[in-house]
């Protein structure tokens, strides 16, 4: 064993830390005695030294290697703080050494797209990227897109997965990770990354000429950047006023980057919007439909304006960055822990089974079975470590109906051992009832709003209905607490269920319990309305199960 092995041992079986050299430095005195371009290289003799038996060294020598490339990919950590904000385990492996250190580059129409770090773990697959273009500081509002990435296995199947771009103004360059849910079988995997045409997005604002305190339907001609006709549908409910809109596309590649809304300005300055706004829906018609909602008090104020904001396609790029990659995850196995559950819970009439958990440097991902379809009555989701809570919460991309996949993101000072209390927490209670059988009855039916108030469930629910354009609207809200809003209606003609269109979005928990149905086409003077269901919430009620020890 030579003098760098016994070090190496040394630190192995005492836990001592280990002074790695000065990286640049090294690099700097490799560069002074690199050949110049053209100079003829003089043969390498053959080793005459006798080879060591490879057994004798290839546990050290593959730990070694890890050690050597550890404080590489740490000092990586530092430079992806912004983009991993929301990836606290990423950034936790990153400080640990636990990436692979990949640095590959392609060039391609003076755009080079450099694949910088690799996070492979039994959870998920995670791929930090670089995009540098000549161009280094983007002009006001500008930003970058790829607009795709693709990823396939050894097998040349596509893996799902999404991108994120940013742009970094202390680096000037683009940095961006790749992230799948997916994760290689095998120890060592080949791979190909594509990342595949570069746009450069610039943001657009035109002025419109909306009134929405009218309450009327208005069409406005844009015709530029690919947006053909936008329409908007105002109403007020409650302190809100509610802006629908509908844009055609005479480009419909263009719907792909435009992401089109309507801006509220006050002497110039936005308006907040009331509520999270919902996009991209289709409507019957096959348009882009938005969401939006502004206190009514900021809209009825002097000097407010209104505009379309979008973006469009500035450049083009259309060019493949391709790499072939080994993805490893040798580095992140010590650290992972798979365990096999069978802790049930339930709440009212609702049950699942927590049935498998799988921890790793980065992430712990749990599995529950349940009935088909069955949601278990809880908003928020969080793992508490020894005390520290874990956020995270329930994987949308799970297509299972019978199963819920849960993640959380593991941040760097957490280390989860066998001794670890762990525990996993449901909190804000909503609950989807069916209870509510009685007709909402709306007489004399008008363009005059009318109201009237009912119970539902226990709770004192106000309706507020009118006709507008040939359409019927209705809507529903309550100010008893407790109350999370009516899912949607319908009318019955004889055993025939005429279901009305949504016209707003509800995010459960938000505190919004107001709701708007659509029937397009009604002329009757009255009618009766039922209700599918509706929801009641507990944001203080909480459900806390012990996984380990």
């Amino acid at each position: 064993m030579d003098k760098t092995e016994a070090k190496l041992a040394q630190c192995i079986n005492h836990d001592e830390t280990m002074d790695y050299p000065d990286f640049d430095a090294m690099w700097s005195r490799l560069e002074n005695q690199l050949p110049e371009p053209g100079a003829t290289l003089l043969p390498v003799p053959p080793e005459t030294k006798k080879r060591k038996p490879l057994r004798k060294v290839a546990a050290i020598g593959a730990l070694a290697a890890l050690l050597a490339a550890a404080p590489v990919v740490a000092a990586v950590a530092d430079r992806w703080d912004t983009i991993l904000s929301y990836r606290a385990g990423v950034r936790s492996a990153l400080e640990q050494g636990l990436g692979q250190a990949i640095g590959q580059s392609v060039t391609r129409e003076k755009v080079t797209v450099t694949v910088e770090t690799a996070i492979v773990d039994e959870n998920r697959t995670v791929i930090l990227f670089s995009l540098n273009t000549r161009d280094k500081t983007p002009e006001e509002g500008m930003f970058f897109n790829i607009e795709e990435v693709e990823l396939k296995d050894a097998n040349g199947q596509p893996v799902e997965g999404w991108k994120q771009l940013n742009w970094d103004p202390a680096a000037k360059t683009w940095r961006g990770y790749f992230e799948s849910e997916w994760s290689p079988s095998e120890t060592l995997a080949n791979v190909t990354l594509t990342f595949r045409n570069v746009q450069a997005i610039s943001p657009v604002e035109r002025e419109l000429s909306l009134k929405p305190l009218e309450e009327q339907v208005q069409t406005f001609d844009i015709r530029q950047d690919g947006i053909g006709q936008l329409t908007v549908k105002p109403f007020i409910q409650g302190d809100k006023m509610m802006l629908n809109s509908a844009i055609a596309f005479d480009q419909p590649e263009a719907q792909k980057w435009a992401f089109p809304r309507i801006g509220v300005f006050h002497g110039g300055v936005p308006v907040s919007e009331a509520g999270t706004g919902a996009f991209g829906k289709p409507d019957e018609n096959g348009n882009y439909t938005g969401q939006q909602s502004f206190l009514l008090s900021e809209l009825k104020q002097e000097q407010v304006a209104y505009k379309l904001l979008y973006s469009k396609e500035a450049k083009r790029i259309n060019a493949d960055w391709i790499f072939d990659l080994q993805l490893d995850k040798q580095r992140m196995e010590s650290g992972t822990v798979k365990r096999e559950l069978n802790i049930p819970l339930e709440h009212l009439d609702q049950k699942m089974t927590l049935t498998r958990m799988i921890t790793t440097p980065t992430q712990v991902r749990i599995k529950a079975s349940h009935d088909k379809y069955a949601r278990f009555p809880f908003m928020n989701y969080s793992l508490e470590v020894d005390g520290v809570v874990l956020r995270g919460g329930i994987a949308d991309s799970h297509t299972n109906p019978e199963e819920t996949v849960f993640r959380f993101e593991v941040p760097p000072a957490v280390r989860i051992t066998e001794q670890s209390v762990v525990s996993f927490v449901a909190r804000y209670e909503r609950v989807e009832r069916k209870d509510a059988k009685a007709p909402i009855p709306l007489r004399e039916i008008s363009e005059e709003k009318k109201t009237i108030t009912t119970d539902v469930g226990g709770y004192s629910v106000l309706w507020t209905y009118f006709r507008q354009d040939g359409s019927l609207y209705v809507q529903s809200e309550s100010g008893t607490p407790g109350f999370g809003g009516v899912n949607q209606t319908y009318m019955l003609s004889g055993e025939k269920r005429e279901v009305g269109q949504k016209m707003t979005v509800s995010f459960g928990g938000d505190g919004n319990n107001q709701a708007t149905d659509k029937y397009p086409g009604f002329a009757g003077k009255d009618a009766d309305v039922y209700i599918f269901w509706y929801y009641t919430e507990n944001p203080d009620k909480e459900l806390r199960t012990v996984i380990s020890p």
